[in-house]
């Protein structure tokens, strides 16, 4: 078990929804009404804030993976 299906093991509920939701639309692209922010040191790196938890994501155009969730702290963009 990886650390990001950890992680969503620890959520509740409500976030657990919030974050499900937001995944759905990332792998379909459907990303108009997301808050999504370029990473500045990373090509192609992308995060979605939901609260406190963030979805880091790698996007090329035609292929998307999720490289990280986890609530943010000093380490959130540094350990991916």
């Amino acid at each position: 078990m990886d650390r990001n299906q950890k992680f969503l093991k620890r959520l509740s509920n409500k976030e657990f929804d919030a974050v499900e939701h937001i995944l759905r639309k990332i792998l379909v692209r459907d990303t108009s009404s997301l808050d999504i922010k370029k990473l500045s040191s990373y090509k192609d790196v992308y995060r979605v804030r939901i609260g406190s938890i963030r979805i880091i994501f790698l996007d090329t155009g035609n292929h998307t993976e999720v490289l990280e969730i986890s609530r943010r702290s000093e380490k959130t963009y540094k350990d991916f």
